[in-house]
């Protein structure tokens, strides 16, 4: 919902991003994204990014999963 918010330019680089994560690490994406936003060695800017990417990995599971198994 709040994506509606985000510049279009954010959400087609966000997407791009999420459906990497997901073509290389399929269902751990957003655990994998949620360990960089933790990441202590990077920037605050830096985690709040891969903290919004895991969010929306999150969000968008089933959609990305399903993808996947179209694909």
């Amino acid at each position: 919902m709040l994506d509606l918010f985000d510049p279009p330019h954010r959400r087609i680089k966000d997407e791009r991003e999420i459906r990497y994560f997901y073509t290389k690490y399929r269902e751990k994406a957003p655990e994998i994204l949620s360990e960089r936003a933790s990441d202590d060695n990077l920037s605050s800017r830096d985690r709040r990014h891969w903290r919004r990417l895991a969010r929306k990995a999150r969000r968008q599971q089933s959609k990305w999963m399903d993808e996947l198994k179209t694909g």
